[in-house]
C-alpha cells in the first residue's frame, strides 16, 4: 500500500470512529434510522419494514438524527459520513 493509501485509509479509520462517537450519543431509533439509510444503504422502505415503522417515520428519525449529528459534530458531518459509511 503507498503512504497516499495508507493516509486516505488512517483518516477513514477516524472519520468512522469520529462518527461512530456521534451516532452513539443519538436515540436509538435516529441511530438506528441513520445506519440503515447510510451504513447498509437501504431504501426508506427496507428501513421502515426493519424497524416495524411507517416510511415517513424513517424520514423523520433520519432527518432529526442528521440535525442533531450535525449539531453536536459540525456541518461536515454528513459529508463525511456519507463517505465513509460505504
Amino acid at each position: 500500500m503507498n503512504q497516499h493509501a495508507t493516509v486516505a485509509h488512517r483518516d477513514d479509520v477516524t472519520a468512522r470512529e469520529w462518527l461512530d462517537a456521534g451516532l452513539r450519543n443519538l436515540p436509538a431509533r435516529q441511530r438506528a434510522a441513520l445506519v440503515l439509510r447510510y451504513y447498509e444503504s437501504r431504501t426508506e422502505s427496507e428501513a421502515a419494514i426493519i424497524l416495524g415503522c411507517s416510511i415517513p417515520a424513517v424520514k423523520r428519525r433520519t432527518h432529526h438524527g442528521l440535525r442533531r449529528l450535525t449539531s453536536h459534530l459540525g456541518p461536515d458531518a454528513v459529508l463525511i459520513m456519507q463517505r465513509v459509511a460505504r
